[in-house]
């Protein structure tokens, strides 16, 4: 790893690659843990087929697995940099003024065409490549345990993602500019979701969450609209699901029309509005001290590079089989 006193930047690509290393792998370990647990329920239990194993322990594994991975990433990398320039300056405060919050529909109205083009792409691998589309997941069947799986799926991803996604990454890279450093934890957010045809929706997404974080100050804005993506795609989940074929189909609907409709509501009032202009504008940074740009001094950290070319060759591999 660089050292301190040498490029901050490359300390800082192979100290985010750590963090990233760290969640993959302490996630690695919960899975193999979970597994050797629902064993004691059936020899052959998994996560992908958890055979006896109870409903609310499954919602409780999708409360663990992916909260324990991202604070202990966000973790390191807060406790790395805590007595450096680059120590992490974390703001949760909503944003007071309320006409900012019409950003949301429309938020979730780029996220619905981007899952459409998500579908079209899936089906495109699927039909020419050896890609497969993953299995889905599949609520329980009781109250209680949907609602651990909500809060497991859309709940804990909105707040733990976002705190080292943003809180994160996208904080310490900010010293180079705010467009590097949304750009560039954008890339590393959808790397982490593996599936190739979902990561250019991902990325999408991560970049608006990016500019709201950057925009507003504040990680409470992104950790809001991420929630209501991740509600949304519930309640799409929840609908085909739990509903027969003609309640699903009319719900779903429903869903996309009302989607739909307020995002280009909001989209009209913000235009009139002129609310554009709220947001401060991201400034252009170069760095005369280095000869070398932003993205040579990535490329030439090794730990960051062989983890971004690790990351990238594990989604790729999909497209295989």
């Amino acid at each position: 790893m660089a050292r301190r006193q040498g490029d901050r930047l490359k300390y800082a690509a192979n100290l985010i690659a750590v963090g990233a290393l760290l969640y993959l792998g302490s996630t690695a370990l919960l899975r193999w843990v979970a597994e050797r647990l629902f064993g004691l329920f059936h020899a052959s239990a998994t996560l992908e087929n958890p055979i006896a194993v109870p409903e609310w322990l499954l919602g409780i594994c999708n409360l663990i697995l992916p909260a324990a991975g991202l604070i202990l990433a966000f973790g390191v990398i807060w406790w790395a940099v805590r007595n450096s320039p680059m120590r992490l300056k974390i703001s949760l405060y909503l944003p007071h003024r309320a006409e900012l919050w019409l950003f949301v529909p429309v938020f979730l109205g780029v996220n619905l065409v981007c899952s459409l083009g998500t579908s079209l792409l899936q089906r495109f691998l699927e039909t020419y490549t050896g890609y497969q589309v993953p299995a889905g997941v599949q609520l329980p069947e009781s109250g209680f345990a949907t609602l651990l799986y909500y809060i497991g799926i859309c709940v804990v991803p909105a707040i733990f993602e976002e705190l080292f996604v943003r809180g994160a990454v996208q904080k310490l890279l900010a010293h180079w500019g705010a467009w590097f450093s949304i750009v560039v934890s954008s890339v590393l957010f959808a790397l982490l979701h593996q599936d190739i045809a979902q990561m250019p929706s991902i990325f999408v997404a991560s970049i608006l969450m990016g500019l709201a974080a950057y925009c507003t100050g504040s990680l409470a804005a992104g950790m809001v609209v991420h929630l209501a993506n991740n509600t949304m795609s519930f309640c799409f989940l929840y609908a085909t699901q739990k509903l027969d074929g003609v309640s699903a189909f009319a719900l779903t609907g429903y869903l996309t029309m009302i989607f739909v409709v307020a995002a280009v509501g909001c989209a009209v009032v913000i235009h009139r509005r002129g609310l554009m202009r709220l947001f401060k504008p991201i400034p252009r940074v170069y760095d005369p001290k280095n000869r070398q740009s932003r993205l040579e001094r990535l490329t030439t950290s090794p730990l960051f590079l062989v983890t971004f070319a690790g990351l990238a060759i594990r989604a790729l591999v999909l497209l295989f089989g």
